[in-house]
């Protein structure tokens, strides 16, 4: 696109995405931190909650994703260097990357182990044999990104108290509004 952006600020649709996935995953993450610790017979309802949210954070990933390459490039704060607002960036788009990973490899490892992948009610219909490969190839992959997400998060969190420091660019770019 060839939209103009003022240094430090971001288009709408990317804001509107950000704010979104934020507290879209905010929600998912308190499921995903209270489903291993509720009782077997129990987690029926957080189940459907983890698929139906996992559907919403990971289709507003791939959208945000498409929206990295083709919606109109931000420039940096006024005083930061473009290497350290590309390489913030960088972890960014990674971030949301492994988001749009995850919720892939979740439906296949929901197929795997069997389960119906719901979104809201609505079952999504198998696509795939339950098998135990299935289970065994996303299962891993599954729970480990999950590790991987939170180390990305701290990085880009670090760097951006770091970018701060520095450059003064300011504690709004740490959140999704219109500041990056």
């Amino acid at each position: 696109m060839s939209e103009q952006l003022a240094p430090g600020t971001q288009d709408r649709t990317a804001t509107l995405l950000g704010w979104a996935i934020f507290v879209t995953f905010a929600i998912l993450f308190l499921n995903i931190v209270t489903l291993p610790r509720t009782p077997l017979g129990e987690r029926d309802s957080l189940q459907l909650w983890h698929d139906s949210l996992g559907w919403v954070v990971g289709i507003l990933c791939w959208v945000r994703l498409y929206w990295f390459v083709k919606g109109p490039k931000p420039q940096p704060p006024a005083g930061m260097s473009e290497d350290s607002f590309a390489f913030s960036r960088a972890i960014l788009f990674m971030l949301v990357l492994v988001f749009a990973l995850e919720f892939l490899i979740g439906i296949f490892y929901a197929w795997g182990e069997g389960r119906q992948v719901h979104f809201f009610g609505a079952i999504f219909p198998q696509l795939a044999d339950t098998t135990e490969d299935l289970r065994k190839m996303t299962g891993y992959p599954h729970s480990a990104l999950a590790f991987y997400y939170l180390m990305l998060f701290t990085i880009w969190l670090v760097l951006g108290f770091w970018q701060n420091r520095k450059y003064k660019s300011g504690w709004r770019r740490l959140f999704p509004g219109e500041k990056v």
